[in-house]
């Protein structure tokens, strides 16, 4: 199965499981399961930002390119500096 269809399935089973659970449930428990959809909302956006923060902390160097900006950069301060511009 692909990534998508294992998503929706869980999503799905977790989905059923919660209806469930929130009209055969009371007291407490009903509380409880009336919060679970807020509680998985706030987790899934702490897990996105902590991992587009890690991301971000883990960049990769790429020398290659570092290597063609610092021509550009060359070529660019010559072609300024035949125009009169010092730098």
């Amino acid at each position: 199965m692909s990534r998508g269809t294992n998503l929706f399935a869980t999503f799905s089973i977790s989905i059923i499981v919660w209806i469930i659970t929130l009209f055969l449930s009371s007291g407490y428990v009903k509380e409880v399961t009336k919060s679970i959809p807020t509680y998985a909302l706030i987790l899934y956006f702490s897990y996105a930002l902590f991992k587009v923060g890690g991301d971000l902390a883990q960049l990769k160097d790429y020398p290659e390119e570092a290597q063609s900006l610092q021509k550009e950069v060359e070529q660019a301060k010559r072609f300024y500096q035949e125009k009169g511009l010092k730098l």
